[in-house]
């Protein structure tokens, strides 16, 4: 901040000084200006009176409310103002350039000499016998004086001009062609002589000073300067970031003072807090990015850009005069920023103006209607809440038990379906039986695990079949050696019996039972013992052919399996 005072005054001075030296070089306040000529009357009338002055220097000086007085022999006053360089406003400047007339006439003279022209006139009194007339600049101080007559008190070097007669002039003797003698000895400067046939006048030029506030005229507003309405000037305001374009009186909001009167962003941190990417019905709209400001300040967004795309290839500034609040969410819709939010992947990120990242946000994948990509708890998640300008929430919990589970009345699925228990519908069994590579050598697939399981272990943990039975091949297991024989080989049926199709045995024709008029009697004769276990042992072998019947693939393939284990080479 010292710093910046020291530059400041410094600045100032150097303009002020400037500007004195300026004006000073082309308007400097001099005592080159001198009364040249006067005339007391003429021929015609006593009354036509002028007074001539003249530049005696090469540099321009100011009149401004300079006057000529006129005093009487024995006055030692200024006398009477006859005449005065006047303005109409104080920024008007008057100034006589070097080497050049100004010329005053008496009114008397204007009207007899119409074609007479002039800068000043005044009301003739001028002496004929003794006087003497003062120029007197505009704070009062005597410029030259010039008395004639008998009026030696009054007259430079105490030694007055000598009168001159009707139609003559007091005129300054010269010296070169430009400049005329000022000893300021009266008598020595001023000769009698006849007047000029030609008296030059409108040399006089106004300034308009544009700075009434600064020292010296400016005529022209200093480099950097403005003025206002009543004419004062204000210097140009200090640039406080000379790096940024445009003047900066202020340093910009998020940027802070660097080296050089430089200024370098430090912008608080901002954070991407939700995206809406796929909005239920249209996107125009609907879609919207939000920011939220964790800080205790509220921060303009002239300085944050966001990128938009996976490789953030577009990027969009805020509306003009966007800022957030301390502690505040702000959303921006696709409405408020043109941008958009692809609905299959995409992330944002936050950054300063000079490419600083400020935020970003992880890559969403394929968001569902109205979900929000969203921080909740410090946690990147999906939520079908969104909330634009407002702190996150998570989902709402939607139970995943359809009504229709509970439903009684549903049709059982079909064998070769189930009931999933997300939609509570039928769904088609899938198989992989396809997928399955074939078993080695000496191996069969289990039905039960659909493995590859070694032929011989099974073989050797195998109990030995029954007499009578062989191990299918198929299915490894034991069965009837007359199940599987042709029915050449088998014995005839008894009288009364016929063949099993189903287990190949011989069972029991049934009878027609004639139908009786009466009804049969109970009786109470016991069955014989031996019946009964002949019974159940016919039982037990029908059990087990049919056991053996149904078995037989399995077996049969139990069988060639062992005999490929056993004979490899056949």
């Amino acid at each position: 901040m010292a710093m910046r005072k020291l530059y400041v005054l410094a600045l100032s001075v150097s303009i002020l000084v400037t500007s004195l030296l300026v004006v000073q070089s082309s308007h400097a306040i001099s005592s080159n200006i001198v009364i040249s000529q006067i005339q007391l009357g003429n021929t015609a009338s006593a009354s036509n009176e002028f007074i001539e002055v003249y530049n005696n220097g090469a540099t321009d000086v100011e009149i401004t409310n300079w006057c000529l007085d006129y005093a009487s022999a024995t006055s030692i006053q200024n006398g009477s103002k006859l005449t005065c360089f006047l303005v109409e406003n104080n920024s008007i400047h008057l100034y006589l350039p070097g080497h050049s007339f100004a010329f005053a006439i008496s009114n008397q003279l204007a009207t007899a000499m119409p074609s007479l022209g002039s800068d000043l006139k005044f009301s003739a009194k001028l002496s004929d016998t003794a006087g003497h007339v003062r120029l007197i600049d505009g704070s009062g101080v005597e410029v030259d004086k010039v008395g004639w007559g008998t009026t030696a008190a009054s007259a430079e070097g105490a030694s007055p001009a000598a009168v001159s007669p009707v139609g003559k002039v007091l005129n300054r003797k010269t010296i070169t062609t430009d400049v005329l003698q000022d000893t300021d000895v009266n008598s020595d400067d001023f000769e009698v002589v006849p007047p000029r046939t030609i008296y030059l006048y409108g040399s006089v030029y106004e300034v308009q000073d544009l700075c009434s506030n600064l020292a010296g005229i400016q005529a022209v507003l200093p480099d950097g300067y403005s003025v206002d309405i009543a004419g004062v000037c204000s210097p140009p305001p200090v640039d406080e970031c000379s790096n940024l374009p445009d003047v900066q009186t202020d340093i910009p909001g998020g940027f802070v003072r660097g080296d050089s009167n430089s200024c370098v962003l430090g912008l608080l941190p901002l954070q991407v807090t939700e995206l809406l990417p796929n909005a239920t019905g249209i996107d125009d709209g609907n879609e919207f990015i939000e920011i939220y400001n964790p800080n205790d300040s509220d921060i303009s967004l002239l300085y944050f850009f966001l990128y938009i795309g996976s490789d953030y290839e577009h990027f969009y500034s805020f509306p003009s005069g966007s800022h957030i609040g301390a502690g505040q969410y702000l959303a921006f819709s696709n409405d408020d920023i043109k941008f958009t939010l692809v609905n299959t992947t995409s992330s944002v990120r936050l950054s300063s103006m000079d490419g600083t990242l400020i935020d970003e946000t992880p890559v969403y994948d394929n968001p569902g209607d109205g979900m929000a990509w969203a921080l909740i708890d410090g946690v990147w998640q999906y939520t079908n809440q969104p909330t634009p300008g407002s702190a996150n929430l998570s989902s709402l919990v939607v139970s995943t038990v359809s009504e229709a589970a509970t439903d009684s009345s549903l049709e059982p699925c079909a064998a070769n379906q189930y009931r999933s228990p997300d939609t509570n519908r039928c769904r088609l069994l899938t198989t992989t039986s396809s997928a399955l590579t074939l078993c080695k050598d000496g191996q069969y697939r289990s039905e039960e695990t659909n493995r590859c399981r070694s032929i011989a272990s099974d073989v050797v943990t195998l109990m030995p079949c029954a007499e009578g039975e062989e191990r299918n091949p198929d299915t490894n297991r034991c069965r009837s050696v007359t199940a599987v024989l042709g029915a050449s080989d088998l014995a005839p049926c008894k009288a009364g019996q016929e063949r099993n199709p189903d287990t190949n045995r011989c069972r029991n024709v049934a009878s027609t039972i004639p139908q009786v008029g009466y009804a049969p009697e109970q009786t109470s004769q016991s069955s014989n013992n031996y019946i009964v276990w002949w019974s159940l042992a016919g039982v037990g072998l029908v059990a087990i052919s049919y056991g053996i019947w149904e078995w037989r693939q399995e077996i049969i393939r139990f069988g060639q399996k062992l005999a490929s284990f056993l004979y490899p080479n056949k």
